[in-house]
C-alpha cells in the first residue's frame, strides 16, 4: 500500500476566512500559545511568504495585523515608530531592539 503526504495544508493569513485551506484554526491556536517573540517572529515569516502581509507591515504598519498576531499595546507602537522602509531593515531593528533588552536584563 502506498504512503501518502498526511502533511497538512496550513492557512496562515491573519483574516477570519483566510484563503481557503484546512488547519488554519490549528496555527492560529499555536501562535497565541507562544510568547511574544515568538509572535513577532511568525508575523515576519509570514510577511516574507505574502506580499501583502509584507506591505500591511512595512508599508501600512497596520494595527489589524499587529493584533491578529497578539502583539502588545507597547510592541505595536513600537513597530509603528520604527524607521524601516522594507523588511530586512524592520528585521533588523528587531534584533537590535532584542539585544539592547537582553543586555539591559543582565
Amino acid at each position: 500500500m502506498a504512503m501518502m503526504d498526511q502533511t497538512p495544508i496550513m492557512d496562515v493569513s491573519p483574516w477570519p476566512s483566510g484563503h481557503g485551506f484546512e488547519g488554519a484554526n490549528a496555527w492560529w491556536e499555536g501562535v497565541n500559545r507562544r510568547d511574544e517573540m515568538q509572535r513577532l517572529d511568525n508575523l515576519m515569516g509570514v510577511a516574507l511568504l505574502d506580499e501583502d502581509v509584507r506591505h500591511r507591515l512595512v508599508k501600512e504598519r497596520d494595527t489589524s495585523l499587529l493584533a491578529a498576531f497578539g502583539l502588545s499595546k507597547e510592541t505595536q507602537a513600537w513597530l509603528r515608530e520604527v524607521k524601516a522602509a522594507t523588511l530586512a531593515e524592520l528585521a533588523q531593528a528587531i534584533v537590535v531592539r532584542t539585544r539592547n533588552e537582553a543586555h539591559a536584563g543582565l
